[in-house]
């Protein structure tokens, strides 16, 4: 005859109908209280696309693991990159330069030292004025688009919880009256 064992329940050591139902109720309000975080973090994420999109200054957000969160349109149009093809990617270096490197947006997220910010750019860089820990620079891009352009780079880090919400933005701003490129000719003549 096989050993069958038996286990006496005590009714004291289960939950009684009063504490079930206020263990539901708890849990519904958990539940309500998630969903309304939910509803705020989607309408924040709605109003930082909004003021993205409506910037004219060409710009790109990554989050904190260097993942392309959002690109507006003068982004799209400046580099002929799309949404579609950089935003859910770490890309965003392919319309600055020809083989993978940090941009300064991925400097600025990992909190590069001033020496290796100095080294990607050489002593184009200065400390920002307008932005506490970030850094600004001039650089030439020669890839970009038709022909070479001089961008004046300013990464901004957000002030937002690095968890929940994209942290720094990198907008470019084409600088058409400050530097010209000069042309072979005027390269030789010792200009």
């Amino acid at each position: 005859m096989d050993h069958v064992s038996i286990r006496r329940v005590h009714m004291s050591d289960t939950p009684g109908y009063k504490q079930l139902e206020e263990k539901i109720r708890t849990l519904e309000a958990e539940t309500n209280h998630w969903k309304e975080e939910a509803a705020r973090l989607r309408a924040s994420e709605k109003r930082l696309s909004q003021i993205v999109q409506e910037t004219s200054i060409p710009t790109f957000v990554i989050d904190k693991r260097h993942t392309v969160t959002h690109i507006n349109k003068a982004y799209e149009n400046l580099t002929g990159i799309t949404a579609d093809e950089i935003v859910g990617t770490n890309n965003q270096w392919r319309c600055f330069y020809p083989s993978r490197r940090p941009t300064m947006a991925d400097l600025i997220v990992d909190e590069a030292s001033e020496e290796e910010i100095h080294r990607y750019y050489g002593g184009r860089e200065r400390k920002s004025l307008i932005s506490e820990g970030g850094y600004e620079a001039s650089a030439l891009f020669r890839d970009l688009g038709s022909e070479p352009k001089w961008l004046f780079l300013r990464p901004l880090r957000s002030r937002m919880a690095m968890d929940t919400l994209p942290a720094p933005s990198k907008p470019s701003r084409i600088l058409r009256s400050r530097k010209r490129l000069k042309t072979p000719s005027e390269n030789q003549s010792g200009d």
